[in-house]
C-alpha cells in the first residue's frame, strides 16, 4: 500500500512539472489554471485533486511557488539557472533573505525553514568551513527587519511594502515653486551740469507799454495846446 501510494506521489510530480514545462514551453506564465489545463488534456482529473498535490509538491519542495506583483506562478527548481554563492562567516545574505520572501510571496508570511529552502534550491551555493547556513540566514533577516526591509511576525517574515513606498517618495525632488523673474528698471545715468539750476526769466510785464501809450497821449495834448 506504501509503495503505491509512493508511486503515486511519483506519478503526480512528473504530470506537474511536464505541465510546468509545457506552459513555460508556450511563454506563458506557469499559473494554477494553465498547469490544471495542461494535465486534464491527458488525465481524468478534478482541479481540487490537482491542486492538492501541487500545495504538496511546493511543501516538500519539488515545486517552487513564486508570487510576484500579486500573482502566483511555479518553476521547476530543476530548471532555475543557478547563481554560483560563496558564503562564509562574514557574509551578508540580506539581499538574498528579502528577495526570497519577497518572490516566496505568501500572504501570512515564510518560515525560516521555507527561506532556507527557497535560497537552496534557487543558487548553488558553496559554503565555506564552519559556516552555519541556518544562523547566517537567520541573522540576516534580523538586519532586514532592522532595516525595515521586512515584517516579523512570530515565526513569519513578510515582505514590507510601506519600504518601497517610502523609498521612492524620498528619490523624488522636492518640487520647487516657479521663480517669476524681477524686471531689472533701467539706471538712468545723470549729467552732473543737469543738477545746476538755471536762473528764471522774469516774465515781462505791461508796464512800458502802459507808459509808452502815456507818453503818446501827452505829447498829441501839448501840440494841441500849441495850435
Amino acid at each position: 500500500m506504501k509503495d503505491q501510494e509512493i508511486n503515486s506521489n511519483n506519478q503526480w510530480q512528473k504530470w506537474i512539472l511536464d505541465a510546468i514545462r509545457k506552459v513555460r514551453s508556450q511563454k506563458q506564465r506557469p499559473s494554477t489554471e494553465r498547469i490544471c489545463n495542461a494535465i486534464r488534456q491527458h488525465q481524468n482529473q478534478s482541479e481540487d485533486i490537482i491542486i492538492e498535490h501541487l500545495e504538496r509538491l511546493v511543501n516538500e519542495g519539488f515545486v517552487l511557488k513564486v508570487i510576484n506583483k500579486g500573482r502566483t506562478s511555479y518553476k521547476d527548481p530543476n530548471g532555475l539557472q543557478h547563481r554560483c554563492l560563496e558564503i562564509n562567516k562574514d557574509t551578508d545574505l540580506t539581499k538574498l533573505v528579502v528577495k526570497a520572501v519577497r518572490e516566496l510571496g505568501a500572504s501570512d508570511g515564510s518560515t525560516l525553514k521555507n527561506i532556507e529552502k527557497y535560497i537552496q534550491q534557487s543558487n548553488s551555493l558553496n559554503l565555506k568551513q564552519g559556516v552555519d547556513l541556518t544562523l547566517s540566514i537567520k541573522n540576516s533577516l534580523k538586519k532586514a527587519v532592522e532595516r525595515s526591509q521586512l515584517i516579523h511576525e512570530g515565526k513569519l517574515y513578510k515582505f514590507n511594502t510601506t519600504d518601497i513606498n517610502t523609498s521612492i517618495n524620498s528619490d523624488k525632488s522636492p518640487s520647487k515653486s516657479p521663480i517669476t523673474p524681477v524686471k531689472q528698471q533701467k539706471s538712468i545715468k545723470t549729467d552732473s551740469n543737469q543738477h545746476k539750476t538755471t536762473p528764471v526769466k522774469p516774465k515781462k510785464t505791461s508796464t512800458s507799454n502802459d507808459e509808452s501809450k502815456v507818453c503818446y497821449n501827452h505829447f498829441f495834448y501839448s501840440l494841441n495846446i500849441t495850435y
